[in-house]
């Protein structure tokens, strides 16, 4: 026979600030013993950090081990007993397990049957919006559990999503130039041609299912051969756990803006980008030990030589 808990919130969706009243339901097939239920309302910014060690044997053979290393900042963590007594310490169970086996122990017996509790939650008024990255994530999930004597414990987690705050702010155009103020790089003047090239956006704001409209220019004097002239969107993720950091690249689909063709004087070309080249990709976030940002990149294809690219922020929205 089958004993389940089900969590029925009202919604999924969590509002800053508010409090949610939350139903269970223990439903019984068969009769069990039981210590106590709780609830566990646990939210909190996890992040983790791929990280290497060598080490060295008696006989001079090196390894090398990957470790990934995790990191939690709690944002609420609520506990409520529903019935029975407090959870102990791992003796006190295992103690209180050996009499219950002997006939005694701290337990009741609950019979077949549903059994409801209700579990509230309060939302801090701050909170994050919920965040799923590679290196990163922001959860509000919900634990239910039946502590079992001698037995496997029931267990339930419903997670809840926190949608992202508005917003609030006017969109501004972006312009970005290289060379800029230090110069080329080093590998940029041995292997790149002798290129100025621009970008200008016509905001620094992108929500999801939107577009975005630039214009690239290109300055030379000598004759540049260009294969293509390519736009995306880009993203940075950048974590940090247990004193290690870790980092991700996110890329969007490729829009072609120009065509081969050989670049003398000055060039300019529209184009405009959608959103939706980035497919199902985070948005722009920033939390205590991870960061998500976001740029449109054009980069000049030019054969046989070092790729001129240029980039400029944006902030990417969730849709409205």
């Amino acid at each position: 026979m089958n004993n389940s808990i089900s969590i029925d919130p009202p919604s999924d969706q969590l509002v800053r600030g508010e409090s949610m009243k939350i139903p269970v339901v223990l439903r019984l097939e068969s009769s069990i013993k039981v210590r106590g239920i709780h609830s566990r309302f646990h939210a909190a910014e996890e992040t983790k950090a791929t990280y290497t060690t060598t080490s060295t044997d008696s006989k001079g053979g090196v390894t090398t081990t990957t470790h990934t290393a995790v990191e939690q900042v709690a944002i609420t963590d609520q506990k409520q007993l529903l019935a029975g007594r407090e959870r102990r310490g791992f003796f006190a169970n295992l103690f209180d397990a050996i009499k219950t086996f002997f006939g005694g122990g701290s337990h009741q017996v609950m019979a077949p049957g549903d059994y409801e509790y209700l579990v509230e939650v309060s939302m801090p008024a701050s909170a994050p919006p919920t965040h799923t990255g590679d290196r990163s994530r922001v959860f509000y999930e919900l634990t239910c559990r039946v502590d079992i004597p001698l037995g496997r414990d029931l267990k339930k987690v419903f997670s809840f999503h926190l949608a992202p705050l508005l917003i609030e702010r006017e969109e501004s155009p972006v312009l970005v130039q290289y060379p800029d103020d230090e110069g080329r790089g080093f590998w940029d003047s041995l292997l790149g041609p002798d290129v100025r090239i621009g970008l200008a956006l016509g905001k620094d704001l992108l929500y999801q299912g939107g577009s975005v409209d630039g214009v690239f220019r290109v300055e030379t004097e000598k004759p540049v051969d260009v294969r293509a002239i390519r736009a995306r969107l880009v993203g940075h993720e950048s974590s940090h756990a247990q004193g290690h950091s870790d980092s991700h690249r996110y890329q969007g689909e490729v829009v072609e803006i120009a065509t081969p063709g050989t670049i003398e004087g000055k060039y300019s070309e529209q184009f405009l980008l959608p959103a939706d080249a980035v497919g199902c990709m985070p948005v722009t976030a920033k939390g205590s030990l991870f960061s998500i940002d976001w740029f449109v990149q054009v980069e000049l294809d030019v054969p046989w030589a070092k790729d001129p690219k240029i980039r400029a922020p944006i902030v990417l929205g969730a849709s409205e």
